[in-house]
């Protein structure tokens, strides 16, 4: 029966020392768990170091991180530090982690980080390829949409522009014969009086005639007032005959 490997002080420390929520914001986990990153080197020597070693020196804790084969990677936001063996929730991978005097033990075979994501990330460039190709083709359609829309509106444009030209000149038309119309009333308007103008000039000259007749009837006469060469009076001599009293 096979003896499990304790595993290294140092190592578990370090490990205890990142699950401990309050620490997070000086030094945790990164977010894919594959490695832990310090954000603050002054406050990680202040606060964090003496609760979990017998120092807090920044500088020995690099060294002691060198000696079991951690990789460190420079970013914006701090110091990164790696080993294929110490990730997040994997404790009981910490027995493979040894340092570079010891005899190495066999570890299991761990597919390495950056092959999986580089399949991941091929994966996620399919989808993002075929989510481009779908908005492009929609892109397409409500570009053509687009298109026959714009051409339908341009055509009842313009079908409009010429309903509109066609009635203008309509109007001006009916305008125009309503003027005419307007024109022929008052000229005959202006006829019609001319016409009443001349019968009443007419009917005043035949009234004049008709008294002068009269007076010269009464000369000579018994009566002045009656013409006795006549039989009847008619309507003319009756009503100067009217006149003669008034």
């Amino acid at each position: 029966m096979s003896t499990r490997t304790p595993i290294p002080t140092f190592i578990l420390k370090t490990y205890q020392m990142l699950e401990e929520p309050k620490n997070s914001n000086i030094v945790s986990w990164t977010a894919q768990g594959t490695a832990f990153i310090v954000y603050n080197q002054q406050q990680m020597e202040k606060q964090v170091l003496q609760n979990f070693f017998k120092h807090s020196n920044y500088s020995s804790f690099v060294r002691q991180l060198n000696l079991y084969n951690f990789k460190k990677v420079r970013s914006n936001e701090g110091q990164i530090f790696k080993h294929k063996c110490f990730k997040k929730g994997m404790k009981s991978m910490l027995q493979f982690i040894k340092r570079r005097n010891q005899e190495d033990i066999q570890a299991p075979q761990i597919q390495e980080e950056p092959t999986i994501n580089i399949k991941e990330e091929q994966n996620l460039f399919k989808e993002c390829a075929l989510d481009i190709k779908e908005t492009n083709n929609k892109l397409k359609e409500d570009m053509k949409l687009l298109q026959e829309t714009s051409s339908y509106l341009i055509d009842q444009m313009q079908n409009l522009n010429h309903f509109v030209y066609n009635q203008s000149v309509d109007i001006e038309v009916k305008f125009k014969q309503v003027g005419q119309m307007l024109h022929a009333i008052n000229e005959e308007l202006r006829q019609e009086n001319k016409s009443d103008t001349q019968t009443n000039k007419l009917l005043g000259d035949y009234k004049c005639s008709k008294e002068l007749d009269f007076q010269e009837s009464k000369i000579g006469s018994p009566n002045p007032y009656v013409d006795y060469n006549s039989t009847a009076l008619n309507p003319l001599d009756y009503e100067c005959f009217i006149d003669s009293f008034l």
